[in-house]
């Protein structure tokens, strides 16, 4: 780092910047903070998700002996994924996707050809895919949001430990070096004043 000029210009300069490091911080410490709640909310969403998963998957396993019966139709033709629409939002200055819907192929079939269980199980495996959707979305979501927050804690140690110290210690260096010229100018204009005033009675005593 340049060495700082010891002048008033230098030091207006630093107190400039002071000001607007001092404005700045603030804001990079609301967004901390309001990504910090939105992590934490994320990650108990993930995990209310993955339980929900879970569970389902559970339940999945009671009837999906089922599955391996030969049917007129197959089950998988009616799972098709056709899309999985994400919309977008600005949380704390970061676009993140949040889970909007999944649309699946639709495909008919007659009732009469089917087993009972079939339009449960069509209706299950879909919830099933949909979890599983939501699930990838939010932890893209979750991802982005701590990389910012990550960054953001960045920014914010740079302007706590070391941008707004060091302005301060330049302000403080440059006042006291300002100081001592001050008193070192007043010293000599008073030393000047007082050789001048020593001429001035030697001079009226000749």
């Amino acid at each position: 780092m340049a060495e700082i000029k010891l002048n008033k210009t230098e030091l207006k300069s630093q107190q400039m910047l002071m000001d607007q490091l001092s404005k700045y911080l603030p804001t990079l410490q609301l967004k901390k903070q309001q990504l910090q709640v939105e992590v934490n909310s994320v990650k108990n969403f993930f995990d209310e998700l993955n339980q929900k998963m879970d569970k389902m998957k559970n339940d999945f396993l009671s009837w999906s002996i089922l599955l391996s019966q030969r049917e007129p139709v197959d089950i998988k033709e009616f799972l098709t994924v056709e899309e999985v629409i994400s919309l977008q939002e600005n949380i704390a200055g970061v676009e993140v996707p949040f889970f909007d819907k999944i649309i699946f192929t639709d495909r008919e079939y007659s009732s009469f050809s089917t087993p009972l269980w079939f339009d449960k199980a069509i209706e299950s495996l879909k919830e099933l895919i949909t979890v599983r959707e939501q699930m990838r979305i939010t932890e893209i979501r979750q991802q982005l949001l701590e990389e910012e927050l990550r960054q953001t804690n960045i920014k914010v140690n740079l302007f706590e430990k070391r941008l707004i110290p060091r302005c301060k210690n330049n302000i403080k260096k440059i006042k006291i070096f300002l100081g001592d010229q001050e008193i070192a100018s007043i010293c000599n204009a008073k030393i000047a004043k007082d050789k001048l005033k020593r001429k001035e009675l030697t001079a009226e005593a000749v």
